[in-house]
């Protein structure tokens, strides 16, 4: 792969063209989230829901700073893409997500992309490979000497069904990757093509329950709207993917482990993963700056797909009493989410509700709607800073609740993320694809900052609850209320823009609450309770030709 791409980028930097528009990258330099607040000052189009993303540079002004030219007219053009470094260090245990291919590893690792967007009439080629380069220093995960019991329950509720590595391996890592590469056709306000970029579906800044940037990008087909379309009743966009999710590679820890004469690990399918989906935004003519969506997902290993001719399944049956086949080995994801925002007073409410089961029928989703379910709700406001209309204090809340219900005491859905049937759980590399915070978690975040244009400095507080589920069912039997893992964390963070060249940080402690569930037993029998720091810092640089 890399001589091809090689080859490729050669080839189209020879080209005598001028210019090209390709598509922002998710969360590139903060320039999603500069429009998003022009947003709420009432100096951007409201018809951009940001609810489907990547977004197309056709969506941004002509003095969009990631595109510097505004020479949008011309049918053949080329253009050098943003040169971005991305490093990252864990002192001790990973932490962070939504980071693209950076992965949740110890020690230090490096991410640099670049690469050249060009248009040839409706054809449009954006190379942008990137290098990762990552330490992969041994930390501790969860206790060696946890226990027979513990480890078996670890496997039987979590490992044996996703794909999650705790190690990604034990020697440093050197990849070379399409990146946010992609080909497609533009038909007017449609594309269609191959891609390799991140898909982030929904309203969460911090989360989504769907589709995020938290994974290394995967191979699909695609086929999205450009713009919002206008139609009599309203605004649509919309996203139908067909994609390649592919395993990490890596058996979880104590793999070899034997209870009861058999292993704890049940090897899973070398297959890869046949992924169908579909995201859909609407915004009624009647209520400006509201944007109602929804979004379907359905997985399942790629002879499965083949074996029953199935490839459009996020199209297919919405309840289980409609299954075609008698033997279902797929796995499905379905959310609805809206977001409205009031240029008065220059703020923003958002909401998702998102399902890791289907209900039986619509009696039963009436009866247990809780079922499988997941919430995300957020909230931002921008206030005047010192009376200027330029400057401001910006705050977020986002919180995020993927952990079972009371239904579980009855009705046990399994934990958000994890399939007993698709047993790499809905993940890529080794990687959740949706919430960053993986299985059964939850996480309160308060950011407040002062930004102006670009630039921006501020804190951000969070509160994380490691896996409720495993949990419970690590020590329901003991009734130990006082094992939650929880990280507590204060970042400050800040990004400038200088000219052509943006610079953006952050920097956190967090205090791990009874790290990987652990406390002890003094010899006095005072109850000691394993609590550990952490520090992180990342640091971007982006540089726009």
């Amino acid at each position: 792969m890399p001589r091809i791409i090689l080859s490729l980028f050669l080839w189209l930097f020879s080209l005598k063209t001028i210019f090209a528009q390709g598509q922002l990258a998710v969360g590139s330099a903060g320039i999603e989230d500069f429009y998003r607040r022009q947003q709420l000052l009432g100096e951007y189009d409201s018809t951009v829901s940001f609810l489907i993303r990547p977004i197309s540079n056709n969506n941004f002004k002509s003095n969009n700073p990631y595109l510097l030219n505004d020479s949008i007219q011309e049918k053949n053009r080329l253009t050098i893409l943003p040169l971005i470094s991305q490093s990252k260090y864990n002192h001790k245990q990973p932490y962070g997500w939504n980071d693209g291919s950076l992965l949740p590893v110890s020690g230090y690792q490096q991410l640099i992309s670049g690469g050249i967007a060009a248009k040839f009439g409706p054809l449009n080629i954006q190379l942008n490979p990137e290098f990762h380069y990552a330490q992969n220093l041994d930390y501790e995960g969860f206790p060696l000497d946890a226990g027979t019991a513990l480890w078996n329950t670890y496997y039987r509720r979590q490992l044996n069904y996703i794909d999650t590595p705790e190690s990604f391996g034990n020697e440093p890592i050197h990849k070379l990757k399409w990146g946010q590469s992609s080909v497609k056709l533009e038909l007017g306000p449609v594309s269609a093509g191959w891609s390799n970029q991140n898909i982030y579906w929904g309203p969460g800044k911090k989360n989504a329950l769907v589709m995020s940037n938290n994974a290394t990008g995967f191979q699909h087909l695609t086929l999205n709207t450009n713009k919002a379309i206008k139609t009599p009743i309203g605004h649509f966009e919309a996203q139908v993917i067909a994609g390649k999710l592919e395993g990490s590679g890596y058996d979880p820890p104590r793999a070899n482990m034997v209870v009861n004469g058999q292993f704890i690990y049940r090897p899973r399918s070398d297959d890869w993963r046949y992924l169908s989906g579909i995201a859909m935004t609407y915004q009624p003519k009647w209520i400006p700056r509201l944007s109602l969506g929804f979004t379907r997902v359905v997985q399942q290993y790629s002879e499965t797909a083949k074996e029953n001719n199935d490839y459009l399944p996020a199209f297919s049956n919405l309840f289980r009493d409609n299954d075609k086949f008698d033997d279902i080995v797929r796995d499905q994801l379905a959310s609805l989410f809206f977001r409205y925002f009031w240029t008065s007073t220059k703020s923003e409410f958002y909401f998702e509700f998102s399902r890791n089961d289907t209900s039986i029928d619509f009696r039963d989703f009436f009866l247990e709607p809780g079922h499988a379910a997941a919430y995300l709700v957020g909230f931002s406001k921008l206030f005047n800073f010192k009376g200027s209309n330029k400057e401001f204090i910006e705050f977020d809340l986002e919180w995020t609740i993927l952990q079972q219900g009371s239904g579980r005491i009855i009705r046990d859905a399994s934990t958000f993320y994890i399939h007993s049937r698709v047993r790499h759980g809905y993940t890529h590399k080794g990687e959740i694809l949706g919430a960053g915070i993986g299985p059964s978690a939850n996480a309160q975040t308060i950011n407040v900052n002062w930004v102006s244009k670009m630039n921006k400095i501020g804190i951000q507080l969070e509160r994380y609850v490691h896996n409720n589920d495993l949990y419970i069912d690590l020590f329901k039997h003991i009734g130990n209320y006082r094992r939650h893992w929880i990280d507590i964390s204060a970042f400050a963070t800040g990004s400038w823009q200088f000219d052509d060249l943006i610079i953006g940080g952050k920097f956190g402690v967090i205090k791990s609450l009874n790290y990987q569930y652990q406390y002890y037993t003094t010899p006095s029998f005072q109850v000691g309770f394993v609590d550990k720091y952490n520090f992180t810092a990342s640091f971007d640089l982006i540089y726009l030709f």
